[in-house]
């Protein structure tokens, strides 16, 4: 039986391009193996090809789905005051597992309460739009902190100590 040889030089060929188009994405940013394995697909690596480079680009620890999720979430709560359900919304969507987004949540807001994080956003809100806030400025800034993530507890919370003007702006 005779081989033929170009089958698999192409899949070599292949791997090595996805390896290098990973590597290229990787420097551009920390990515979720899920991301990572999309966007081989999209650039028209094969599904088996992306998944040998993922595979290898975790092996070699250049992806790691902790790490991406830790980071993902300080940023989020550093950069544009996220809460919990807006962090948990964009690592599902990243397709970190469950259990990590659980653990990364509790090591973020054990640094960082909710209410603080909240009254950070409105200050923000506030300094920009510079109102006195009426009923209507009030459920405004409420829908507000429910996109950020928060919970009406801590929202109801937030909106109190603006009502007396204290905490904010």
């Amino acid at each position: 039986m005779i081989r033929d040889g170009r089958n698999n030089t192409n899949h070599s060929d292949e791997n090595r391009k996805a390896r290098d188009a990973a590597l290229r994405l990787l420097g551009l940013c920390d990515r979720s193996k899920k991301d990572l394995k999309e966007r081989l697909l999209r650039k028209g690596y094969s599904g088996v090809a992306a998944e040998k480079v993922v595979d290898e680009m975790e092996s070699l620890g250049y992806i790691d789905d902790r790490r991406y999720a830790e980071r993902f979430a300080s940023d989020a709560v550093n950069r544009k005051d996220a809460g919990p359900q807006m962090i948990i919304s964009g690592l599902r969507k990243k397709g970190v597992a469950s259990e990590i987004i659980d653990d990364v949540l509790g090591k973020v807001f054990n640094d960082y309460t909710q209410t603080d994080i909240a009254r950070n956003a409105l200050s923000r809100r506030l300094r920009k739009g510079g109102v006195t806030p009426d009923r209507d400025e009030m459920k405004r800034l409420s829908d507000y902190l429910r996109r950020k993530g928060f919970s009406y507890d801590i929202i109801k919370e937030v909106l109190k100590g603006i009502e007396q003007y204290d905490d904010i702006v």
